[in-house]
């Protein structure tokens, strides 16, 4: 027998296709022997099945409890380069607060605690801080992994390890955690869903840190409980101011306490309220899209520094803006 001009016997080549043979068979003996190890002595992630519902084939945590665990536990690489933060929320502390300071996006915190069932903070409560802007998911298998960055139209690089590996194959875990870096979630647990198709119809007029949420609060002028009908927003002066939704200005000039101030009429009864303007950029009549700069930050009115106050009515009636806007 000749190979590739090199002669071997029969003998010869009897030998090598049993090495092959026995090298083979110890590849695979070595296989089943890691699976079946791995099955006895190691750890596999389980999770309760009455822990999570599913939403679209995806699984979402119903359970605080069940969750954090998850997380605190869990002992694959994200690749995040740094650990889940577990934040507890004090009083008179926002989901806002939270994400400003740490430099995210409510939609991070959001996709990062699909528990949540309010966006109303509850004093205790602890909820899973991302350390960058993303979405956090609990998926069965991988997938699941590929759907959803199918949803997402994801097109980076998956990072961390959600794929089982060669040792792990008969020890599958119920749940894998997989971070999608700088994108926005897709899917949310229904208690949610109603607020996210709101909000996709409106903007944040400006971005910034919320100094003052809609409520009762104690009033810098006054110094009672007053009721406050917006939201304020901290800001530098000067800062462009956007439209929360297209429409028509039906106010420009000095409002009472509130300084210089812009007031557009939406669709579906809708209208917003922008106060304490530095300069207004537009006159009552004006058709406005999401893109215009109606007015820049100031402090004018009654005001204790340069903010935006920001408030949405529907047919007259005051309405919290972090429903439509985070």
């Amino acid at each position: 027998m000749i190979i590739r001009g090199f002669p071997i016997t029969n003998y010869q080549a009897r030998e090598m296709k049993k090495y092959l043979l026995g090298l083979l068979l110890m590849i695979v003996a070595v296989f089943l022997i890691g699976n079946i190890i791995a099955a006895i002595f190691i750890e596999r992630i389980k999770v309760n099945a009455e822990s999570y519902i599913i939403k679209d084939g995806f699984p979402f945590f119903k359970s605080e409890g069940e969750y954090l665990h998850l997380i605190r536990s869990y002992p694959y690489d994200l690749g995040l380069g740094t650990n889940l933060n577990i934040h507890r929320m004090r009083r008179g502390e926002s989901y806002w607060n939270v994400a400003m300071r740490n430099n995210i996006s409510i939609d991070t915190l959001i996709a990062a605690n699909p528990f949540l069932t309010s966006l109303l903070a509850k004093e205790g409560i602890e909820i899973v801080v991302p350390q960058e802007e993303g979405v956090l998911m609990a998926l069965d298998n991988f997938y699941d992994v590929w759907r959803m960055s199918k949803k997402l139209g994801y097109k980076d690089k998956i990072r961390g390890e959600y794929f089982p590996s060669i040792f792990r194959l008969f020890s599958l875990d119920d749940i894998r955690l997989v971070f999608f870096k700088a994108v926005k979630p897709e899917v949310v647990n229904n208690h949610l869903e109603g607020l996210y198709k709101i909000r996709k119809i409106f903007q944040s007029p400006i971005k910034g840190y919320y100094t003052s949420l809609y409520g009762t609060r104690i009033d810098p002028f006054l110094h009672g409980k007053h009721f406050h009908n917006g939201i304020d927003i901290r800001a530098r002066t000067r800062t462009p101011i956007h439209p929360a939704r297209k429409g028509i200005v039906t106010l420009s000039k000095w409002l009472d306490g509130y300084g210089k101030t812009v007031i557009i009429q939406h669709r579906d009864g809708y209208a917003t309220v922008y106060g304490h303007c530095h300069t207004l950029k537009v006159k009552k009549g004006d058709w406005v899209e999401q893109s215009n700069i109606i007015g820049l930050v100031g402090s004018t009115g009654r005001s204790t520094g340069p903010h935006l106050h920001f408030t949405i009515m529907r047919h007259g009636r005051i309405i919290d803006p972090l429903r439509f806007i985070w």
